[in-house]
């Protein structure tokens, strides 16, 4: 079935779409292949979590003071209601001066995404509302535990803690991603879906925590250390060494658990890759670059282990994501070329140990 233009949808659902790849080109690129209605289930849903998204990164916010910007937006997924203006005001003037451009002018149009939740199927609402308020609740308290002394860093104690924090961020997207396939997708039955869920986790911990470690220099200007205490604590180090180049093997030795969890969640994310039916082709592409950027972005840092304690972010080239795009399209409907791909790609993973 061919996929609508944004220009030809009605404008609430015109405004979501140029939205997206505004706020994440990455996602943008793999939500555009899906089939309607899961492709604007999966948009809708995208936004909703870029919005809290957007709440959880402004600096210098009480946990309170995120609930008070976070919970009108959660009440509507529940009752289906327009935000009060009041709210939506309060949360563009409390956030005007942090956000960055392209989340601000998302959370200017949270009415329009909101109008699109409303006109998506009834499951597809249930198991948004369900996760997405499951998220933001997470969200807010993580930001309590991790510390709201003014100006201190917040950090997380152990690599359970963090496992727990990843939960709430990402978790839950893997868990609503698999709702939503299950609702639309003829060939993932009642056993399928369960047999998903074993992996939905992992799979959201597994981008995740890339995302963490290729982030640590940046994310400590922020004031947020996402690399636990404890693992910090092993290797002499405090937060305030991240991002120090003179600093990059005891980084690296610190990371190396969750660097190993990380490869651990990614394989697991393969599994979960490989149980969707051939037939569902435009998901398994839509997880397929996900997963594939994750593990080529963490393959820069099994090759060189000093890029963690670089300032600048790791990041995959825009050359090689047109690379892995092309690659995956054309061996996404069959498996042992697929497989052979992810091999080589995950290869240099195994230096982790």
């Amino acid at each position: 079935m061919p996929v609508a233009p944004p220009s030809s949808q009605p404008p609430p659902w015109r405004t979501a779409y140029e939205l997206l790849p505004k706020v994440s080109r990455t996602f943008a690129l793999g939500i555009a292949g899906l089939k309607d209605p899961l492709r604007g289930s999966v948009c809708v849903a995208y936004l909703l979590c870029r919005i809290l998204d957007t709440v959880e990164d402004t600096p210098g916010l009480s946990a309170a003071e995120r609930w008070t910007l976070m919970e009108p937006l959660l009440s509507c997924l529940e009752s289906g209601a327009p935000p009060p203006p009041a709210s939506s005001a309060r949360i563009i003037g409390r956030l005007e001066t942090r956000a960055a451009p392209a989340d601000l002018a998302l959370l200017k149009h949270t009415g329009d995404v909101l109008l699109c939740y409303g006109a998506c199927g009834e499951m597809d609402r249930l198991s948004m509302a369900r996760w997405v308020t499951e998220m933001g609740k997470g969200m807010v308290a993580w930001s309590e535990r991790m510390g709201e002394e003014p100006g201190a860093v917040k950090t997380l104690p152990s690599p359970a803690a963090l496992d727990r924090y990843c939960y709430y961020i990402a978790g839950t997207v893997g868990y609503l991603l698999t709702d939503l396939f299950y609702i639309h997708a003829p060939s993932v039955d009642k056993a399928l879906f369960f047999r998903l869920e074993q992996d939905a986790e992992s799979f959201g911990l597994g981008l995740q925590k890339v995302n963490i470690l290729k982030d640590l220099a940046d994310d400590y200007h922020r004031g947020w250390c996402f690399l636990p205490t404890s693992l910090l604590k092993s290797e002499g180090l405090a937060p305030s060494d991240l991002g120090q180049p003179s600093r990059g093997p005891a980084i690296y030795r610190a990371a190396l658990p969750v660097l190993l969890s990380t490869r651990g969640h990614l394989e697991r994310a393969w599994r979960y890759l490989t149980l969707i039916p051939l037939e569902e082709r435009e998901i398994r592409l839509f997880l397929a670059q996900s997963l594939f950027f994750a593990v080529r972005t963490l393959a820069m840092v099994a090759q060189d282990p000093l890029r963690l304690a670089a300032p600048e972010k790791l990041k995959i080239s825009r050359m090689e994501v047109a690379r892995l795009v092309t690659s995956l399209a054309l061996k996404i409907s069959r498996p042992d070329a697929l497989h052979g791909y992810f091999a080589e790609c995950a290869a240099p993973l195994a230096t982790f140990g």
